[in-house]
């Protein structure tokens, strides 16, 4: 393997884990605000739409096939670990006497769990592709990548209590929507990629645009979708539960 073909597969090692974190680590709370959907929200599905875009062109080397299974191995595996946790973990540092050590436990959970369903999906290239040598090195990359979130996470987190807003009371990411939007997404674009690579060259750019296109557009339009109603409790209040746009199903 030549250094320009290690430097090309460590770069697009990160796809798989950026199509995953980057809606999670945008809303990191997991709870966002829908007080202003054409700007932040509309913003944020722009970006993941041009990384996923990016990213989509750097796997062409790989199967389709392959890049599917390993995609969607991840899809199962990181949004009901992570969401849940995420809901759970954040409450308590919303309420904890000791915000610093909630913090640090709240961000150990998340890097833990995303670590883990990145070293799954890792070892299932390799059983995919046994004379493959670089997993280890692409794992390596997906957990930096996680990594340097960890300042952004903190950021994040902070202002999320200084608000003074429990996360209860607000809208959360369901991880049932979450995995069958993301799982509708990756089937149409693999399967628009089968059928144009017969009579298009670079079938995978156009797949790339389509899908910077498709979640930039439809992002904001279906994000509320995505989110469920917190659940009816007394320190949620009716009036903080009026305001929750969301559906209160899973």
């Amino acid at each position: 393997m030549t250094g320009t073909s290690i430097a090309c597969t460590s770069f697009c090692s990160i796809r798989s884990s950026a199509l995953f974190l980057l809606p999670e680590a945008a809303f990191m709370n997991p709870h966002v605000s829908q007080r202003t959907p054409g700007g932040g929200i509309r913003r944020v599905y722009a970006g993941v739409g041009v990384v996923l875009a990016v990213m989509w062109v750097g796997e062409a080397a790989e199967p389709a096939w392959a890049h599917g299974l390993r995609t969607v191995v991840l899809l199962l595996i990181l949004p009901p670990l992570l969401l849940p946790a995420n809901r759970r973990l954040t409450a308590a540092f919303h309420t904890a006497t000791r915000p610093g050590r909630a913090l640090a436990r709240l961000i150990a959970v998340r890097v833990l769990i995303v670590t883990a369903a990145l070293a799954a999906n890792a070892l299932l290239g390799h059983l995919l592709d046994p004379h493959s040598g670089h997993a280890l090195r692409a794992l390596a990359v997906r957990v930096l990548f996680v990594l340097l979130t960890i300042p952004l996470q903190i950021r994040a987190a902070r202002r999320s209590r200084a608000r003074g807003v429990h996360p209860s009371a607000r809208p959360t990411l369901s991880a049932p929507r979450v995995i069958g939007a993301k799982l509708a997404l990756i089937t149409a674009a693999l399967l628009a990629q089968l059928l144009l690579n017969p009579y298009i060259a670079n079938a995978q750019l156009v797949i790339a645009a389509a899908l910077a296109v498709t979640v930039t557009a439809l992002g904001p339009a279906i994000h509320t979708r995505l989110l469920i109603a917190p659940a009816a409790s007394p320190a949620a209040g009716p009036a903080a539960q009026e305001q929750s746009p969301a559906r209160a199903t899973t």
